[in-house]
């Protein structure tokens, strides 16, 4: 007691001290100024990374740059260093290591500072001169893209340590940072924005603090409430230690706050939002967590008021007391129901996980925040059915579980109506498979049951979420169909206003297409040519082109109409009609025709000051049908255009125009006619087709769109169920591992039956892990080789257009941004691949996506490997897998000969849009196969449990019966057919059954015999006692006759007196001895021991001043199998010892405490006497004919015969000066009110 409440008191103060300086942490992280990076790291470590580049630099063998094939082969042998190198040769560039440097069209001396922007960041640079040989090395100081994506991130590297937010600056200021060389001089300056400003190092440490505080306190409270939860007051510290820790929970949680938690993506509203008290995901965990501390501590150390369990207790109260409780139980599920749909609705995302790969650090903490609700619902009904199971039938208890889940069916509208539907089933599942399984009183609820619940658990989640989630998306859809219309109707296309706004910037000063629109007769066919050639290839090729020049004096004639018109007037008159302005462009507008096509419209007026030489451009754009071309690379889209194009994934959606389809995009293949899917006017219409369900929306009488999504197929529900059961497996596995090494007497021993369990499922597991390991390999290497086996088929039918489109002589011009990117295009198109085409001096010629290269994104050098490989080895192809920021891709290389097999180029295919696909596929059959054996693992626990229990059943037969053996009775053999090992034990029980009944024989006898001896001996001296004086008496009684006394009556009836008094007490000792030899032969029969405890007590409760208290936790019928009458004088023996041992100057009271114990009744009769000495605990139910004991020890003596006798055992604890508990327990039978399972 003293140790505990040492370690009580260490808790509390260790909690105060770790609040009080989280608390000072905090006042010193708000009162310190905010601080910047440190100048002087920064400052050294890029000293560091310069005196490397330049000694990298001067190391550098110049001297043997006698040709360019061993400038390379030097090159080559540097392909390992840390630091990129470009070599100039006057001003042409004839060797480098890395081709993503953007240096095209810079002079070459400009490298020569110590610092350089390129576009796509900023770069530290070292050079050196020899004759006209210049090499510069460069390492990367900032990468800054004009655009950001989850490829492409702005950031410094991580030597440098900086802050994204901070900004670069040639020239100094009074808010830069300057940074020098080693010799002090100034390099360029840093600016730091005050939003990046670092966080002071006292803010997490508070964070810490302040968490270990609330640590501390959970096991504080814990502790508390564990020392004082059997008091009468233990429900209210249970109350008192709840009401504490959500007052620090809720005030260090929310009110102080967790510094810094926003920057945690846990605590980051992105994923989830709903309210300033549950603002993030990892507010909703801590709260879910709160929830299941506060039940979990009810289920520990809440009981039912004492109450309750006295034997008067009204049976009305009970059924009150059982209602109530129910109610609470089952409002509190539909408040765990309730969190679960404000998940669903305010999160990002979708809750059902149905790809492994798709686990991250936001959905592991969903599935924890769930996994404390349920399991706090869990504790909650566990301790009601604990409180009440000893009260009433599990029948009784199951038909109030029903009547309360039906009242709250009616109060929340009723089963189909409401949202708690799923939970009322769950409920009632859960309840009945509680309130009918058997516990055992150590261990709890049984290894089946803990699976079961593990089983329903996930059945319910599963559900739940994936009803959540369906309603969740069917009303996103309603909202994106409102969108799609918007954008149907009117048929925009994102990623074409994306790039008509940086189109028209370089359309507007174009000298060439001045030129062909100031010649006295324009060629329309030429400035097309023009247009395409330069500006409308790539994307624009799902797109018809239609151009008109045209003059303020120009007529147009209209074919519709057989008009003729002014072209301003009409153009401009279509425009104020239709068109619209789109956000970023001053000369496009989008066309709102009704044509069922995507439609552009653009204005471009040159030389508007001269009157007699201005011409108008117009340009009209309208999508093709229909159009299926290459895709577009996720590198080439910002973060925020992306958003917008991730709105429509997983969709398929159609436009109707008069009935009839002019418009489609996604997997699924649409009717023609609108009238399949039966739209109603301006009403949203779900409509249910095979394994696709869609909504459809008719805005308008002549316009009807279709939103299509596939269902979920039986694979993803079956994958749902198996990722939540592992989930509730595991989880509940560690909180109940956690719970037993908490309680007395844990040991990582486990039966037999466990340890095939775990083994048979380890090694499935292992041998799965294996299997699955091996068949991804496999897959992903025969995918790999398919690719690249495509790849070269590609690259051979590229070539063979190549030669076709522009010669066999090879390209001869070196522009990238002539009319080859066109062809290129065409052929990208055609071959869906992306197609890069380098001139034989390894720099860009041409491609189909320069707009990846016009980005900075790349160099228009060559891959450096591919081109020392193909240039001066005799490879004749190379792959290699590059990398753009933060993406990988598959990049192919091929030269190109011509017609004398000369090399006249290469061929360069990088694998963008296919190695996104080439990933999907490889996900696609990791998914399926992770899927696949995960589902197999819970078919393996499941198979596991079962052949562990059926290889296991007779060993716990046998293990039964071994526990049942009993030498004063018959003990049963075993019929077990088999002839396996065993079929061997069983055979040695039998034999040793046969054995054990002689030996218990002869024990007997024996026993008997030594008993009757040591009882012989005991009974001539008890009997030799009263003797003695007896024959004194009778010798004075003698010699006073023979002396003729005087006074001899008085005498004479002296002697007498004592005489009878001795002969009594003989009589009394015969008789103790014969009722102890000659004891009745036990009737056994079905004993209600409640009945027989009553009775005993109402006799000793009526005939004294001691009160006698029954405490009952094993219900009104508790059966057991003894002599009714033996086992009524063994409570009345002792009821009788424990008023007898209470002094006469203390207040009495005697307790009797009824419970069950696994498959036994244990009674204990507890006393406030004096106790039993040290000198005769040992020899207390040993019988004992002492005159002075009153008779005390025949009666234990008898009491014990009796209770062994019924198969029970009795016992006693004891404490000198304070009182003795007595506890008598026996093997319990079924009864109708107490059946296990």
């Amino acid at each position: 007691m003293v140790k505990s409440l040492r370690y009580s008191i260490l808790q509390l103060v260790l909690f105060i001290l770790l609040l009080g300086s989280g608390f000072l942490a905090r006042h010193v992280s708000i009162n310190q100024p905010e601080r910047g990076f440190s100048v002087s790291n920064v400052e050294k470590a890029i000293q560091s990374v310069r005196q490397s580049m330049q000694a990298y630099v001067d190391e550098m063998p110049v001297a043997s740059f006698i040709s360019h094939e061993h400038l390379w082969q030097s090159l080559d042998s540097l392909k390992g260093t840390d630091f990129d190198l470009l070599v100039f040769q006057g001003y042409e560039l004839v060797g480098w290591n890395n081709h993503l440097l953007p240096i095209n069209g810079i002079n070459p001396q400009y490298f020569k500072q110590a610092l350089v922007r390129l576009e796509n960041g900023w770069y530290l640079t070292a050079s050196r001169q020899e004759g006209d040989i210049l090499l510069v090395a460069f390492s990367p100081l900032k990468q800054e893209y004009l655009y950001q994506n989850k490829f492409l991130k702005n950031g410094f590297p991580e030597p440098f340590d900086l802050a994204p937010g901070v900004l670069i600056s040639r020239e100094p200021s009074d808010e830069s940072v300057e940074i020098n060389d080693a010799e002090g001089n100034y390099l360029f300056s840093f600016i730091s924005a005050s939003s990046h400003s670092r966080v002071s190092m006292m803010a997490p440490l508070s964070n810490l603090f302040l968490l270990l505080s609330l640590v501390v306190l959970w096991i504080w409270l814990y502790h508390f409430q564990q020392t004082f939860f059997r008091s009468r007051w233990g429900n209210l510290i249970w109350l008192f230690s709840s009401f504490i820790f959500a007052l620090f929970f809720y005030g260090l949680i929310w009110e102080a706050g967790i510094s810094g938690m926003g920057d945690c993506e846990l605590f980051s509203p992105m994923h989830f939002a709903m309210s300033d008290f549950l603002p993030s995901i990892g507010h909703f965990l801590l709260f879910s967590f709160f929830l299941f501390t506060i039940l979990f501590w009810f289920f520990k150390f809440f009981r039912l008021p004492p109450v309750f369990n006295h034997v008067g207790s009204s049976k009305v109260r009970h059924s009150v007391a059982l209602g109530f409780f129910l109610l609470i139980t089952t409002w509190y599920l539909i408040f765990i129901n309730h969190l679960f749909y404000l998940l669903a609705e305010h999160s990002s995302g979708g809750l059902v996980l149905i790809r492994v790969i798709d686990l991250d650090i936001v959905i592991v903490a969903r599935y924890f925040l769930v996994g404390f609700l349920l399991l706090s619902f869990l504790f909650l009904m566990e301790r009601v059915c604990l409180m009440f199971l000893v009260h009433f039938k599990r029948w009784k208890i199951f038909a109030w579980m029903v009547l309360v889940a039906f009242l709250n069916g009616l109060l929340f509208g009723g089963v189909g109506i409401g949202d708690s539907d799923w939970a009322f089933l769950f409920f009632l599942a859960m309840g009945g498979l509680l309130v009918f399984s058997g516990r055992n009183l150590e261990h709890g609820l049984s290894y089946t049951t803990f699976l079961w619940v593990a089983a329903f658990f996930a059945l319910y989640v599963g559900m739940v979420m994936m009803d959540m989630t369906i309603k969740k998306e069917e009303s996103n859809r309603e909202l994106l169909i409102e969108n799609l219309s918007f954008q149907l109707m009117r048929d925009e296309d994102p990623m074409a206003e994306i790039y008509l706004a940086e189109i028209e910037k370089q359309l507007s000063n174009d000298v060439t297409l001045m030129r062909l629109l100031a010649q006295p007769e324009i060629d329309a066919d030429i400035v097309r040519n023009h247009l395409v050639k330069f500006y409308f290839y790539g994307y624009w090729g799902r797109f018809d082109l239609q151009i008109i020049p045209c003059w303020p004096q120009g007529d147009l004639y209209i074919e519709d109409t057989q008009d003729v018109r002014n072209c301003y007037s009409y153009f401009f008159e279509m425009l104020d009609t239709y068109g619209y302005a789109i956000s970023g462009s001053d000369h496009f507008h989008y066309l709102d025709n009704q044509n069922g096509r995507v439609s552009y419209f653009g204005i471009f007026r040159f030389f508007p000051n001269d009157p007699k030489r201005e011409t108008s451009l117009f340009i009209e754009l309208n999508s093709k049908p229909f159009f299926e071309g290459l895709g577009y690379p996720e590198l080439l889209v910002s973060d925020r255009d992306r958003a917008r194009m991730r709105l429509l994934e997983g969709y398929s959606h159609a436009k109707y125009l008069n009935g009839r389809l002019v418009k489609r995009s996604g997997d699924y293949h649409y009717k023609n006619e609108s009238h399949f899917y039966q739209p109603v006017l301006n009403s949203k219409v779900f409509f249910k087709e095979g394994q696709y369900a869609h909504l459809v929306y008719q805005p308008e009488p002549n316009v009807t769109i279709v939103l299509s999504k596939q269902d979920y197929e039986v694979s993803d529900i079956l994958m749902t169920f198996s990722l939540l059961f592992i989930f509730f497996f595991l989880f509940g596995a560690l909180l109940i591992l956690w719970m037993k090494w908490r309680s007395a007497g844990f040991s990582f021993n486990v039966s037999i039956q466990k340890r095939i369990q775990v083994v048979f499922v380890l090694l499935l597991l292992v041998l799965l892990i294996i299997v699955a390991i091996g068949t991804v390999y496999y897959t992903v290497q025969q995918f790999e080789k398919k690719h690249l086996e495509l790849l070269e088929n590609k690259a051979q039918s590229i070539m063979l257009e190549l030669e076709y489109k522009i010669g066999l002589d090879g390209p001869v011009t070196s522009s990238p941004d002539d009319y080859l990117n066109y062809q290129l295009q065409m052929i990208s198109n055609v071959f869906y691949s992306d197609i890069n085409l380098y001139g034989v001096d390894g720099m860009l010629l041409g491609s189909s996506r320069p707009e990846l290269f016009r980005n900075g994104l790349a160099g228009y050098q060559m891959n450096p490997r591919a081109y020392y490989n193909l240039a001066y080895t005799d490879a004749v192809r190379y792959l290699d897998e590059e990398r753009i920021g933060e993406l990988d891709y598959i990049s192919f290389y091929v030269p190109l000969l011509d017609g004398d097999n000369r090399l006249s180029g290469f061929v360069n295919l990088p694998y963008f849009v296919g190695n996104n696909e080439l990933r999907d596929e490889i996900s696609s059959v990791i998914v399926t196969v992770v899927n696949f054996y995960l589902i197999f693992t819970f078919l393996v626990i499941s198979i596991a449990v079962f052949l562990s229990r059926q290889i296991t059943r007779p060993l716990l037969l046998l293990q039964s019966k071994i526990s049942q053996i009993k030498l004063d009775r018959f003990n049963d053999k075993i019929d077990y057919k088999g002839e396996d090992e065993i079929g061997g034990l069983v055979a040695e029980y039998n034999r040793m059954v046969d054995e054990l009944a002689v030996s218990a024989g002869k024990l007997a006898k024996t026993e008997r015999e030594l008993a009757w001896r040591e009882m012989a001996k005991q009974i001539a001296h008890e009997i030799k006692n009263p003797l003695t004086p007896m024959k004194l008496n009778i010798q004075f009684l003698q010699r006073a006759w023979n002396d003729k006394v005087e006074d001899f009556d008085g005498y004479m009836n002296r002697v007498t007196g004592t005489l009878i008094e001795q002969i009594n007490s003989l009589s009394s000792i015969a008789s103790e001895f014969s009722k102890f030899a000659q004891m009745p032969t036990a009737k056994s029969e079905a004993v209600n021991i409640i009945d027989k405890i009553e009775t005993s007590r109402t006799l000793f409760g009526d005939s004294g001043n001691v009160p006698i208290h029954l405490i009952n936790h094993a219900g009104e019928h508790v059966m057991v199998r003894a002599d009714g009458e033996q086992l009524l004088g063994v409570f009345n023996n002792l009821i009788k010892n424990a008023i007898q041992s209470i002094p006469a100057v203390r207040d009495g009271l005697v307790e009797i405490d009824v419970r069950r114990m696994d498959d036994k009744v244990v009674v204990g009769i507890k006393d406030n006497g004096k106790g039993v000495p040290d000198a005769i605990r040992d020899n207390l139910f040993v019988p004992s004919f002492t005159t002075k004991t009153g008779g005390m020890g025949l009666g234990l003596a008898i009491s014990r015969r009796v209770i062994e006798n019924a198969g029970g055992r009795i016992w006693f604890e004891t404490e000198e000066g304070l009182g003795s508990v007595f506890y008598v327990e026996l093997p319990s039978i079924p009864s109708e009110s107490s059946s296990l399972t």
